[in-house]
């Protein structure tokens, strides 16, 4: 069966509304199909409603409405929906429904990332002030660290220096023992020859005197 001729089928036995003039064109009675330039076109043979108000309509003309498969709209159980070409398929609609669903999904999806963005932006910035902060104490540290190491030396030229001086006051001490028996022997030996000069001087006079040696001495 062509293709035309199965959808002219779910067509019959239908009412045809229009969204684009906002009514009721008729109630389907017989279709059939049209070939013009390798297109096919709907000729629906519809009775057309006259409303009598108080909700009562009846059927009246016959006419014929010819209409290509894409001014359909949708086609339901009871009705035929038709948007004359300015109004898409319902099945395109439904599309473009899931497409903005999935696209609103994703704005959403976007802004949670955007607002994560954001939130490890502050991460970051909160994280490379401590970072420099803590440069600033390692630079510190380091200060203090050469600091130290120059004290260290320092103090290792000043224990040397010490540890001279304290060799050089043993030295000193030790030599105090040497001065101190030199001294000694000086003094001696400056008792023992004053002690003869005395002697000598003695001798002499009393030689000169005709008297006899002193012997005291």
């Amino acid at each position: 069966m062509p293709e035309g001729d199965a959808r002219a089928n779910q067509l019959v036995n239908k009412f045809v509304i229009s969204l684009t003039d906002g009514k009721i064109l008729g109630y389907v009675t017989d279709i059939n199909v049209e070939v013009e330039d390798n297109k096919f076109y709907f000729i629906l043979k519809v009775k057309e409603i006259e409303n009598l108000g108080k909700g009562q309509s009846i059927f009246t003309s016959e006419k014929k409405i010819r209409i290509s498969p894409r001014d359909i709209v949708n086609v339901g159980p009871h009705v035929i929906i038709l948007g004359n070409g300015k109004v898409p398929p319902l099945s395109e609609i439904e599309r473009l429904h899931q497409i903005a669903e999935e696209y609103n999904n994703l704005v959403s999806e976007l802004e949670a990332k955007e607002k994560i963005i954001e939130e490890l932006k502050e991460e970051n910035y909160r994280l490379k002030r401590e970072i420099e902060e803590l440069q600033k104490e390692l630079r510190k540290y380091k200060l203090m660290k050469e600091d130290f190491e120059n004290l260290k030396e320092q103090l290792i030229r000043q224990e040397g220096q010490l540890e001279m001086a304290r060799d050089y006051i043993r030295l000193l001490e030790g030599m105090r023992g040497d001065i101190d028996r030199i001294k000694s022997t000086i003094e001696t030996l400056v008792e023992k020859e004053l002690e003869e000069i005395v002697r000598t001087i003695i001798n002499e006079e009393l030689n000169a005197r005709g008297l006899k040696k002193s012997s005291f001495l």
